[in-house]
């Protein structure tokens, strides 16, 4: 049997449905039950899907398997985001979790994502017994779980209106306190409408939504924000209706894309710093507020991340990946590090269990509700923060990152080092790791900067800046972006990248 191994990613499981047979389903379906029954120590284990159509399937399958395997499972049949599975997960810390989604795949494509007790992330080598390495272990050897075992306990549980409710209080967003706010919203036919339309219609903003229903033929394309013939129509839409704020979110509602009023996007970094003042206040009861500080990605804007540095909050840099930035999070709390975000449209934070309750602390988790909630505030209270975010996005020219497929994933180190030497002889600083000594797996290269800022750094007139990674949770795909001061330094580097990436494709190695 082709055991189809590489949809055990770094972060999660994922492949398309067509890859998986009827003996390999089975099998995947026994390795997580088996690992939730044996290696979490969780009490029960929380599970909910997106809106893809093979995932009803993959419930009632792992659902049947666990009870059979003695676990409890608290169930919600219905579609659900990412992001609000997590905050059951986080209300429910005796509790695992198993979020059946492939996010911003397109509709052929199935996945899971774990988390253990207290919301804890479960990754390759991240988790009890080695995280989705044991999963992977079990799914290789198919290894049964002990009979005789006492049927667990099924239970339903949605707390979408409990989600809605702290989002909207925890971003001091009361009902109405949005009235005149005209905003759209994109879903691409993804799970995310549902959480928006409670939220923001109880704020009372003026809001028009699109692919507002969850669709797992996702019609419009592929549910991902930042492929531009999905989201071309938001665009417009955007140009043409008077819009205060944009949103585009993924297929699971856990990635969230902004847009200015002409459509433009705005740079999750550059979001990050606007509303940074209205989140150091909700770390008051745990935290000197002025020793805050927080994660940037790897590929994070240098305008964005001295903003960020002048917003009140110590910057620095993490490699990409939901489950390694959450776990950093939670690893460094206690030093302060409260947030964090992905140039990808992804928001992190180390959220309270209950604000009212300082003493059940902080869970690092995802929370796009929240952060759209927050924005939006922000853009109403502080718009004069947004025309700043305007202007310097007019200094910046980049090329969003971009794909290259390898046949041979040997290569992907190869071509990676190429690169590296040809900005190296151009004189590039060179970071590879995080503050802490961490891996960042990735390179960052910087032309005419320096290597960290601070609020006092100031900027050259000519700067660039390239960031490289192979892609965690793809097939054998590296990602380059380039960003710099003018567009001509922009695409004469971004033409070095792909004068070399040419070379592997002319060789049959790699293709677009």
């Amino acid at each position: 049997m082709d055991q189809n191994i590489g949809m055990f990613k770094a972060y999660d499981i994922r492949t398309k449905y067509s890859a998986l047979t009827a003996e390999s389903k089975e099998r995947l379906i026994e390795a997580i039950a088996r690992y939730y029954a044996l290696d979490t120590g969780t009490e029960a284990v929380i599970i909910a899907r997106d809106a893809r159509l093979h995932c009803p399937e993959l419930m009632e399958a792992l659902t049947e398997r666990l009870l059979e395997a003695g676990v409890d499972v608290l169930l919600n049949p219905l579609q659900s985001t990412t992001c609000c599975f997590y905050f059951t997960c986080m209300r429910n810390p005796a509790a695992g979790g198993i979020m059946i989604t492939a996010s911003h795949n397109p509709a052929e494509y199935v996945g899971f994502k774990f988390v253990g007790r207290e919301c804890a992330p479960i990754a390759s080598g991240c988790g009890p017994a080695g995280g989705i390495g044991k999963i992977k272990e079990y799914y290789v050897k198919e290894e049964d779980i002990p009979s005789g075992r006492k049927r667990g306990r099924l239970s339903c549980l949605n707390m979408q209106q409990e989600y809605v409710e702290y989002s909207m209080k925890l971003a001091g967003v009361e009902e109405g306190s949005l009235s005149g706010m005209r905003l759209f919203a994109e879903f691409l036919s993804g799970s995310g409408g549902s959480d928006f339309l409670m939220a923001f219609s109880r704020a009372g903003a003026d809001i028009v939504l699109s692919g507002l229903v969850p669709d797992g033929l996702f019609p419009a394309g592929d549910p991902n924000p930042v492929i531009e013939s999905s989201i071309a129509p938001a665009r417009k839409k955007m140009r043409e209706g008077n819009y205060d704020l944009g949103f585009c979110f993924d297929g699971d509602g856990d990635r969230m894309d902004l847009m200015f009023p002409d459509g433009e996007q705005i740079i999750p970094g550059l979001n990050m710093s606007a509303i940074i003042p209205y989140i150091k206040p909700i770390f008051a009861p745990y935290f000197n507020t002025d020793d805050l500080k927080c994660f940037v990605d790897v590929k994070a804007i240098p305008l964005a991340v001295i903003e960020i540095a002048r917003s009140g909050i110590e910057p620095h840099i993490i490699r990409n990946g939901h489950s390694f930035i959450k776990e950093k999070l939670r690893e460094h709390r206690a030093e302060g590090y409260v947030v964090s975000e992905e140039e990808s449209a992804h928001y992190y934070m180390n959220f309270p269990v209950d604000p009212s309750d300082p003493s059940k602390g902080l869970t690092a988790t995802e929370n796009t509700l929240f952060f759209a909630l927050l924005t939006a505030r922000a853009v109403m209270e502080n718009g004069a923060a947004y025309e700043r975010i305007r202007e310097l996005q007019k200094g910046i020219y980049r090329f969003r990152e971009w794909p290259l497929n390898f046949r041979t994933p040997e290569k992907m180190e190869r071509i990676m080092d190429d690169v590296e030497r040809v900005m190296t002889e151009k004189g590039a600083a060179v970071i590879k790791r995080m503050d802490d000594g961490s891996d960042l797996d990735a390179t960052l290269m910087r032309f005419n900067l320096p290597v960290k800022f601070t609020p006092d750094s100031t900027f050259p007139e000519s700067w660039c800046q390239v960031a490289q990674r192979i892609s965690r949770s793809e097939d054998a795909m590296t990602r380059w972006e380039v960003v710099a001061s003018d567009p001509v330094l922009c695409q004469e580097y971004n033409d070095m990248i792909k004068s070399i990436a040419e070379r592997y494709i002319h060789d049959g190695d790699a293709f677009y």
